[in-house]
């Protein structure tokens, strides 16, 4: 008997190994079209968590400039209406010269608020960034380790 397989069960033979093939690269296709998918709809969250953590601190740092105005304004205004008061040109230096002071460690310490909410904004953004990465980097070093 002849071990050779005659044509037709030769060509279904070929004809079943390509359609397996075309099966699983359309399989592996899907597979990777979702997890790019995943990706992205991960990092559109991503994104979305780091853009509202900046806008609620870039509102906190409007708010709080806005009061250190009001408050600095006021402060000149009260200022101004002690100074006009004076009679004595010797008490209007002292009085300037305590303005002038009170303002410059007021003004110290509003800058140095405004510098921890521009720290805290920095932080609070890039938060959402940083717990991504460090997630992604334990599961990269576990699937070298494996």
């Amino acid at each position: 008997m002849s071990t050779k397989k005659p044509k037709t069960e030769l060509h279904s033979e070929a004809q079943a190994q390509v359609a397996s093939f075309a099966q699983k690269t359309v399989d592996q296709a899907q597979a990777a079209f979702e997890k790019v998918s995943e990706v992205a709809h991960s990092n559109v969250q991503l994104f979305d968590e780091a853009a509202n953590a900046y806008k609620n601190r870039v509102t906190d740092i409007q708010l709080k400039t806005m009061e250190f105005a009001q408050l600095n304004l006021n402060a000149g205004f009260a200022f101004a209406r002690k100074f006009f008061a004076v009679r004595d040109p010797a008490e209007a230096m002292t009085l300037q010269q305590s303005y002038f002071k009170e303002q410059a460690e007021t003004l110290q310490r509003q800058a140095a608020e405004l510098s921890e909410l521009s720290v805290a904004l920095a932080k609070e953004s890039m938060k959402p960034v940083q717990e991504t990465m460090t997630k992604s980097f334990a599961g990269f070093s576990k699937a070298v380790a494996a």
